[in-house]
């Protein structure tokens, strides 16, 4: 453990709504090609100036006990007041096993050997829910969220402008409606400063990454090739350490 004054310092990160733009998108919903009607385009977004970029600085998770952080390497990196916010913790970190759809809830796949302060920060072998410690679940969906965080939503997730996303398990519909039906793989959802804004109908969730989104991290996150843009819950894969990971939600 850090010592209490590092603590007292991370108590004091609770930051703003995580409604900044997303990388290479821009921050009016209206005018993106990844909003509603759906499904996706699949072209790599134009820059946008006002993004965050890959290379912004990401500061270091807050070290503690896996069972009190929430994530298997023993850093939390999102939701890092982890005094305020007890049940929900962003790990940041790769895995290589692709795919987020569980019934109900997504096993780990590599005993909980991931993370990026990990021995295994590549994730071979892992899933996404080897990112979460023991007594601790991949955030299974929006409700989840809702129950674990103490202000119902996303708020404090990241602080505004660092570029990370962390995602729950599961999809949603062709319309942008998400659902545990293992049949709607339709884009990655999740809380985070990057990636597009959410649809209504995934509510409490503020981000969501499509395979142009994942293309446009340069292979970070991957969401599978063109013809996996309404799947990208079924194949998607984490290859980089940055640029966030997961939401784990206590038993």
């Amino acid at each position: 453990m850090r010592p209490l004054a590092v603590l007292t310092v991370a108590a004091a990160l609770a930051g703003c709504r995580v409604l900044t733009t997303g990388l290479g998108a821009g921050s009016d919903a209206a005018a993106n090609p990844d909003t509603a009607p759906w499904p996706d385009t699949v072209e790599t977004p134009a820059p946008d100036a006002t993004a965050p970029t890959l290379d912004a600085g990401e500061p270091p998770g807050i070290p503690g006990p896996p069972l009190v952080v929430g994530c298997s390497d023993g850093t939390r990196e999102g939701f890092r007041d982890f005094v305020n916010w007890p049940n929900i913790a962003g790990c940041a970190g790769a895995f290589a096993v692709p795919g987020v759809i569980g019934s109900p809830t997504l096993l780990p796949a590599c005993d909980l050997q991931a993370g990026d302060d990990s021995a295994n920060p590549g994730g071979a072998g892992c899933n996404a829910a080897d990112l979460c410690a023991p007594h601790w679940h991949l955030c299974r969906n929006g409700a989840d969220v809702a129950e674990h965080s103490p202000t119902g939503d996303c708020e404090s997730c990241v602080p505004a402008g660092e570029p990370r996303f962390f995602l729950v398990a599961g999809g949603a519909s062709q319309m942008g409606i998400c659902a545990p039906d293992p049949e709607a793989t339709n884009d990655v959802h999740g809380c985070g400063g990057f990636g597009q804004p959410e649809s209504a109908a995934c509510a409490p969730l503020a981000r969501r990454l499509g395979f142009a989104d994942c293309q446009a991290t340069s292979g970070v996150w991957s969401c599978g090739g063109a013809a996996d843009s309404l799947r990208e819950a079924a194949v998607v894969s984490k290859p980089g350490i940055t640029l966030g990971g997961v939401l784990c939600c206590r038993d």
